[in-house]
């Protein structure tokens, strides 16, 4: 199976047809990670799109310096960015949407979260829906920085390296980000009880 990387410079060549296994390959963790920042399918999935236009437009200019999932996120770590500037200034409520929603896309369904195993019973699910508002809550209220940081390593496993090179800051200044989220998180929701 062809590298990322070979298919770019296939892509480079003129090979259009090769670009679909990016995709395939890609997709879903991309739109996974761009959901939890807009909150919203449709604009989760044009920026989804607006990423992978990005690097087949630059197919003959992104180089194999780091790996290409770093890349991919560093883009859409910036449209996202970006994203959440532009509509602070809208007075638009953010939709609350629970951490284990379903979403469809054109490839398909997917959660944001592995759902627990065991069925839960009513109460226990009205608990840990509330739960998951308040976290999801507290997640939304960190500065943008601070929260690229923490879904890149909670949701997305991330290490601090691959952290840092998506963010272009050191390896210190992403645990720094992660310490001071974590203590606003903490803090968030000890007010919010």
């Amino acid at each position: 199976m062809d590298t990322e990387f070979e298919i770019l410079k296939a892509l480079s060549a003129g090979d259009d047809s090769s670009f679909s296994e990016i995709l395939k390959r890609h997709s879903k963790p991309l739109l996974n990670l761009i959901y939890r920042f807009t909150l919203n399918r449709e604009d989760a999935e044009d920026l989804c799109q607006e990423v992978f236009l990005r690097v087949y437009q630059n197919a003959g200019k992104i180089k194999p310096d780091a790996m290409f999932s770093t890349i991919l996120y560093k883009i859409a770590s910036n449209l996202c960015i970006d994203y959440l500037r532009r509509n602070k200034t809208k007075s638009a409520k953010i939709r609350l949407t629970y951490l284990d929603a379903e979403i469809e896309t054109q490839e398909g369904s997917f959660k944001t979260q592995i759902s627990e195993e065991k069925p839960l019973q009513p109460e226990e699910m009205t608990e840990k829906k509330e739960k998951e508002s308040r976290i999801f809550s507290a997640l939304q209220s960190l500065p943008e920085s601070q929260r690229l940081a923490l879904i890149l390593k909670t949701y997305e496993n991330k290490s601090y390296r691959e952290i840092a090179e998506i963010m272009e800051i050191t390896v210190p200044a992403v645990e720094s980000l992660l310490f001071r989220a974590r203590q606003n998180i903490k803090t968030k929701l000890q007010t919010i009880k």
